[in-house]
């Protein structure tokens, strides 16, 4: 059986990679972001299309979908800003209602993909607003069975103190989220998770585990003005859109970070 999934609003591509992980094909991947594009499909098996939800052609999300394909998926975490508590003091801005439209344009994809399996992760917040509710109702009205919860990550065996909106819909059968694994009792610690790896000196890497870095504890002194002011331009580069890797600035500040 071939399944294959379409991600939209796929950032770098978290999702895609874990979705791979699992063993389900992901044809391609969607996000207005371009720099995003290098390190989309430097980890992923998928091919990345720099376009908005909203200029998408209206068939062309189904071409990507080969005739074999026995189960059709479509995902997508739309931008969480403008659902998160810390927007709300921006409740009324024009760039916060934009982003809260994305929803609904997710939902005018699912209208005309008809895909098999939606699925769908955002903040807890968004369970509070209207437009949740109007996709929930899209995906009912569209013939899907929907479930969804605010789920606590340590109750899936995930060390972090964290809560997302998770949506499940289907139009094969009735359709459930997975049940919490762990409890309050047996919830795992982050020591747990990384405590085994072995000591490794200030600014050593593990030569098994290149994510396993040791810091050096502090910058040489002639390079820190210089790793300060690409640290204030990575900020307020954030501030203003929103830092992603790319291949050039992922390269320039790597590179100051390790000497």
């Amino acid at each position: 059986m071939r399944v294959a999934a379409v991600d939209l609003f796929c950032g770098v591509g978290g999702l895609t990679c874990g979705v791979q992980q699992a063993g389900i094909e992901v044809l391609a991947g969607y996000d207005i972001a371009e720099e995003c594009r290098f390190a989309y499909e430097y980890n992923n098996d998928a091919r990345f299309i720099y376009k908005d939800i909203k200029d998408i052609d209206d068939d062309e999300i189904s071409t990507l979908y080969p005739e074999d394909v026995d189960i059709k998926v479509l995902m997508g975490c739309a931008p969480c800003q403008p659902f998160s508590a810390y927007s709300h003091r921006y409740k009324n801005s024009k760039n916060r209602k934009e982003k809260m439209e994305l929803l609904d344009y997710f939902g005018k994809q699912v209208k005309l993909v008809q895909p098999d399996i939606v699925s769908m992760e955002n903040v807890p917040q968004l369970a509070k607003e209207p437009i949740f509710e109007r996709f929930v109702d899209l995906l009912h009205s569209e013939g899907y069975y929907v479930d969804w919860k605010v789920a606590y990550a340590p109750s899936y065996g995930i060390p972090q103190n964290r809560k997302r909106l998770l949506l499940l819909a289907s139009k094969l059968n009735e359709i459930e989220l997975i049940p919490e694994t762990h409890t309050e009792e047996n919830f795992p610690t982050v020591r747990e998770a990384i405590g085994k790896l072995p000591k490794i000196a200030a600014g050593e890497l593990y030569k098994k585990d290149p994510l396993h870095r040791a810091g050096s504890g502090r910058l040489p002194v002639n390079r820190t003005m210089k790793y300060l002011k690409i640290l204030r331009a990575t900020f307020h580069l954030m501030k203003s859109t929103f830092f992603a890797y790319s291949r050039d600035n992922f390269r320039a500040i790597s590179w100051w970070i390790m000497f």
